[in-house]
């Protein structure tokens, strides 16, 4: 199972930063990274678009995901609002992208439990799953999804939105390493349990099975 893990940002697009210092970019980063060190160990191949604090474009970021093949995408995001009142966590998932909506279903359930995952985990305020399409009829890409890398991907993708680092509260839990941690927990646990992995070179014991071969009882 190939993940594609896409922590936001970085580089020269820095600007999102939280009233006492949390900037986006390195907080996704460590949160990403966290990610990539449980899956592999589970046994999963994992794709960073990115594992340093270096620019990298939109479209580099999907072009790499699909070239690579990846099954799953995943972008990694913290929230921003004009009010400080704004909190919670909430994910949005594909759509109707360049290839149609071949990955709604799969995408959707697949959120529904990365969010349920993160509610659970962190008790924080349930935003729900969400799409965005772009509704600009002079848009070439009227209906679409509006996220670019939603809607290039060739896989099921998500963006997840963990929390905003324009509230208070939600910045100074995002700025500690237990719960980045915790949020890296969630997201594991829903790969997990949406895509868990069939391990084909599993060794049984081998247990003495009494059986009746043409009237003779005999032990395999």
């Amino acid at each position: 199972m190939k993940i594609v893990i896409d922590p936001g940002h970085g580089g020269e697009d820095r600007a999102n930063i939280g009233p006492t210092g949390y900037v986006e970019a390195d907080g996704v980063l460590d949160i990403g990274l966290r990610l990539k060190e449980k899956l592999i160990k589970e046994g999963y191949e994992v794709l960073m678009t990115r594992e340093d604090d270096k620019t990298v474009s939109l479209s580099s970021r999907t072009d790499m995901a699909n070239e690579w093949q990846g099954e799953l995408y995943l972008s990694l995001h913290t929230n921003a609002a004009s009010t400080p009142k704004a909190n919670g966590i909430e994910t949005f998932h594909s759509y109707n992208g360049e290839w149609g909506d071949v990955f709604r279903q799969e995408a959707k359930n697949y959120a529904t439990v990365l969010q349920g995952k993160l509610i659970k985990k962190t008790g924080r305020n349930d935003r729900g799953i969400k799409t965005r399409i772009i509704n600009d009829p002079a848009s070439p890409n009227y209906g679409k999804d509006y996220y670019y890398v939603i809607r290039t991907s060739k896989m099921p993708a998500v963006i997840v939105e963990m929390g905003f680092h324009t509230n208070p509260e939600e910045e100074a839990l995002l700025k500690t390493e237990e719960y980045r941690e915790t949020l890296a927990d969630g997201i594991f646990e829903s790969v997990k349990e949406v895509y868990p992995l069939i391990n084909e070179n599993v060794t049984c014991e081998r247990k003495n099975i009494h059986v009746v071969i043409h009237g003779k009882e005999e032990v395999i």
